[in-house]
């Protein structure tokens, strides 16, 4: 996985007998009023209210929506919204406030709580926590929802974004594959993943000389 060394408003909660409540929210302010118009799903990342201004951030293929609180996205939203997990998938209607290089602040018109978008929620789940290369132990990835950070030897080396697909470019259809979102220049590093579960992580970089690389637990 080290890509350094392998290159009016309603709230309504709608009961689903022994599964998650489904949540449901629409805001009551029309579609556009505050930018253009967005649809997407996307995966909780997180939410942090002890901030000046709260906000939650959300994950999409590689992409940041950024909800602040009040500003113009309703603060019930982001308090409903901090009910619920890391990575939990949401579909979201809302209007563009801003634009940044790979992020967005949003103001939320509607949203959902739909478990079953993400088919990849079981390897996502695996992925989380800390990881160590198995021949450079020194050489470490932590996953936190869907950002990763790596450090070297104790020194931080870059964090990124990560996206699991069925298959990329360079996997010629083979996979599944993650996909490592770390800038908006650059086509983003796509890693075939050979084996995983909560212990072990075997890669390959997509296009790559075929090489494996294997990550354990610390």
């Amino acid at each position: 996985m080290t890509l350094r060394t392998v290159v009016a408003a309603s709230v309504i909660v709608l009961s689903t007998g022994l599964a998650s409540a489904q949540m449901m929210i629409e805001t009551g302010v029309a579609p556009g009023t505050y930018g253009e118009e967005l649809e997407d799903w996307a995966l909780l990342q997180e939410c942090i209210f002890e901030e000046e201004v709260p906000y939650c951030s959300l994950t999409s293929r590689g992409f940041t929506y950024f909800l602040n609180w009040e500003n113009p996205t309703p603060g019930y939203v982001l308090d409903a919204l901090g009910t619920l997990n890391v990575n939990d998938p949401i579909w979201l209607q809302a209007d563009i406030v801003g634009m940044g290089d790979m992020s967005a602040e949003i103001a939320v018109t509607a949203l959902r709580h739909e478990p079953e978008l993400d088919r990849f929620s079981e390897d996502r789940g695996f992925l989380q926590g800390a990881w160590v290369r198995s021949d450079n132990p020194g050489d470490r990835t932590y996953v936190m929802g869907t950002v990763v950070e790596e450090s070297l030897n104790g020194e931080f080396s870059m964090e990124y974004v990560m996206q699991l697909a069925d298959s990329c470019d360079a996997s010629g259809g083979r996979g599944p594959v993650l996909i490592a979102h770390i800038d908006p220049w650059n086509e983003p590093p796509c890693l075939l993943i050979h084996a995983l579960d909560s212990e072990v992580l075997i890669v390959e970089l997509a296009g790559g000389d075929g090489a494996l690389y294997k990550y354990v637990r610390p």
